[in-house]
């Protein structure tokens, strides 16, 4: 049972976002898919969105369109 605490523990432990992964999620939001985004960062593509969206970078809606749009 510590064991398996302890990989929970390991598991549920959020990785904060540092300052270079936002540089790199801005300069590449546009080129780049989140999915894509995610794998070079080792983040979750859940994170990437939520991060993105924190920094109010909003892509296109549609299918593969990674432009970004003027808000």
């Amino acid at each position: 049972m510590l064991i398996w605490s302890f990989i929970m523990n390991i598991v549920r432990k959020k990785s904060r976002w540092t300052e270079i992964e936002k540089e790199f999620l801005k300069a590449n939001a546009a080129t780049m898919k989140d999915e894509e985004i995610a794998s070079q960062l080792r983040k979750s593509v859940k994170s990437v969105r939520e991060m993105r969206r924190r920094m109010g970078i909003i892509k296109k809606s549609g299918r593969g369109i990674v432009e970004l749009r003027d808000d």
